[in-house]
């Protein structure tokens, strides 16, 4: 039995429920300049409920372990069309017991546990306006604040569509920020996944593709793609995997069978448990 076949397998051995949050919520936040200028500050930032991003203040929630740990986990969610609180929250709070510092960050503009990240959030800006590199580096900024003050000796960043974008470019933007990084449901080509959605180029996109020059080498990357996902096809995080590989970097694919987009807690949530674990072992 191959490794990725094990890791199959160990769906039916589990399931939770997740993806379940609602809340109001209020920005904490003082705007130094406009809000295309972007420079936003936190009041009081303590790490815990807000950081201070490069231009943006940044809502968290924070797990601890029962133990010190030198561990920390930071999980960005997707562009949520929908609207409403983002769910990583409870994501987060689901492998807060695997020995690590466990932050469910919300990305510029959206909300979670009752607080909001200033900024405009990706649903309600224009092509031109996302995945740029100013916002995913301030994002960056946040969360080299938190592996500083938790003096943590390993980082995994875990995104899930948009913010597994937003991962995988920092794997190359900060080639010392994070020893790992788990890609779910990811357009890791976002230009060939325009293409072949029929969009337009973006010049001013990232994309994770574009920054494997610059990924240290040693990182481990993991990405995991539902086979029934028609937004971010397997396709497409496979040639990201192909291309980390022939660059020599440790990286690996897999398919979540009858998965789609959603992170749904049957098919996703066994899996990356046994993914988090074996990235936090190391």
């Amino acid at each position: 039995m191959t490794n990725i076949q094990f890791r199959q397998c160990i769906f039916a051995a589990a399931g939770a429920a997740v993806l379940a949050i609602g809340a109001a919520a209020s920005a904490l936040a003082v705007s130094v300049w406009s809000a295309d200028a972007a420079a936003e500050t936190c009041p009081n930032p303590d790490n815990e409920t807000f950081v201070q991003g490069k231009d943006h203040c940044l809502a968290i929630t924070t797990f601890r372990p029962s133990a010190p740990t030198g561990s920390l986990v930071v999980f960005l969610h997707g562009d949520f069309s929908r609207g409403g609180p983002i769910p990583s929250v409870r994501i987060a709070r689901t492998f807060a017991g695997l020995g690590a510092v466990v932050v469910a960050m919300m990305r510029p503009g959206y909300t979670g546990d009752g607080r909001t990240s200033t900024g405009v959030a990706a649903r309600d800006q224009r092509p031109h306006e996302k995945r740029t590199a100013e916002k995913i580096d301030s994002i960056g900024a946040a969360i080299a604040r938190l592996k500083a003050h938790y003096r943590a000796k390993r980082l995994v960043l875990v995104g899930h569509s948009g913010g597994a974008l937003i991962s995988g470019v920092l794997l190359g933007m900060r080639p010392n920020l994070a020893d790992a990084a788990l890609l779910i449901s990811c357009h890791c080509d976002y230009h060939g996944w325009r293409r072949n959605h029929g969009r337009r180029p973006v010049a001013t996109a990232q994309s994770p593709l574009d920054w494997l020059e610059r990924v240290r080498p040693g990182v481990r990357i993991v990405a995991m793609t539902g086979s029934a996902d028609t937004i971010t096809t397997p396709a497409n995080a496979e040639r990201y995997i192909a291309a980390a590989k022939a660059k020599g970097l440790n990286a690996e694919f897999i398919v979540v069978p009858n998965a789609g987009h959603v992170l749904r807690p049957r098919s996703f949530w066994p899996l990356m448990e046994f993914v988090l674990k074996e990235m936090l072992a190391r």
